[in-house]
C-alpha cells in the first residue's frame, strides 16, 4: 500500500495581476484595431451609423474589463493542513471554504482556481509563482493532493485499480513478443 502525501500548510496571496491586466490592455487594442479596420473597410452611406454603434460597443467592453480587474479580489488562500479558506486581504478575516479550490488553468507558473466559501459566493483567484516563490511548490502540492479537507487521507487515497495484478502483466522488455492482429 502507498503512503500518502500530507500537503504542507500554506498560505498563499492572490489579487490583481499585472499579466491579466496587461493581456486585457492587449486584448482592448485589438478590439479597438478591428472596429477601426472593420469602419474603415466597410465604406458605405451607413458608416455614419456604425461608428457611434462600433466605437460605443467597445467601449462598453473597455469599461467592463476595467471594472472587472479593478475588482479582483485580494487576500490570502490559506490550507491549515485539514481545512481550506480565505484571508480577506483588508480585515484578516479568514472564511473557511465549503470546498476544495478548483484548478480551472494551471500554467506551471499562474493558476486561476475557483473557490466558495461556506457563506458567501464563488471567488476567482488568479495566483502567480512571481507573488511568493518561496512558497509556490508548497502550494501546488496543496492544491493537487488528494486529501480532502474533514476526510480520512488512507480512505481518500485508494489503491489505483488492477494494483494487485499489475506486476503479472508481461511487458516487452520480457522478451515475449505481443500479438497483432
Amino acid at each position: 500500500m502507498r503512503t500518502p502525501s500530507h500537503a504542507p500548510a500554506v498560505r498563499y496571496p492572490y489579487g490583481r495581476s499585472m499579466v491579466v491586466g496587461r493581456t486585457l490592455a492587449v486584448l482592448l487594442v485589438a478590439g479597438l484595431a478591428c472596429t477601426m479596420a472593420w469602419l474603415v473597410f466597410s465604406a458605405s452611406t451607413s458608416a455614419v451609423f456604425k461608428a457611434p454603434v462600433g466605437l460605443g460597443l467597445w467601449l462598453m467592453c473597455a469599461a467592463v474589463a476595467g471594472h472587472w480587474w479593478r475588482r479582483f479580489p485580494a487576500g490570502l488562500v490559506a490550507w491549515d493542513g485539514g481545512q481550506w479558506s480565505l484571508v480577506s486581504g483588508l480585515s484578516d478575516e479568514s472564511r473557511p471554504l465549503s470546498q476544495v479550490p478548483c484548478v480551472h488553468l494551471d500554467l506551471q507558473d499562474w493558476m486561476l482556481l475557483s473557490a466558495r466559501p461556506v457563506q458567501g459566493r464563488l471567488e476567482w483567484l488568479w495566483l502567480e509563482r512571481r507573488s511568493d516563490d518561496s512558497q509556490w511548490q508548497a502550494l501546488r502540492r496543496a492544491v493537487f493532493s488528494r486529501a480532502r479537507p474533514g476526510s480520512n487521507t488512507r480512505a481518500a487515497m485508494p489503491e489505483p485499480a488492477g494494483a494487485d495484478t499489475m506486476h503479472a502483466m508481461p511487458s516487452r522488455r520480457d522478451g515475449q513478443a505481443h500479438n497483432r492482429t
